[in-house]
């Protein structure tokens, strides 16, 4: 999971989302600030976490 930083605030995406905001990430020049492998963490377009719990 990555955190963007983004012209309206910073948005956590997970790796599988990120093709979908490509064009968006180019045109308003958005910077990882970080990448964290943390399974409360949650996409903000898929709502997923990257780490699967199983109980």
């Amino acid at each position: 999971m990555k955190l963007w930083v983004t012209p309206s605030g910073d948005k956590w995406l997970c790796d599988e989302c990120q093709p979908e905001f490509d064009e968006q990430i180019k045109q308003e020049s958005w910077r990882v600030a970080f990448e964290k492998f943390e399974p409360m963490l949650r996409c903000v377009h898929c709502k997923h976490g990257d780490v699967e719990i199983l109980d």
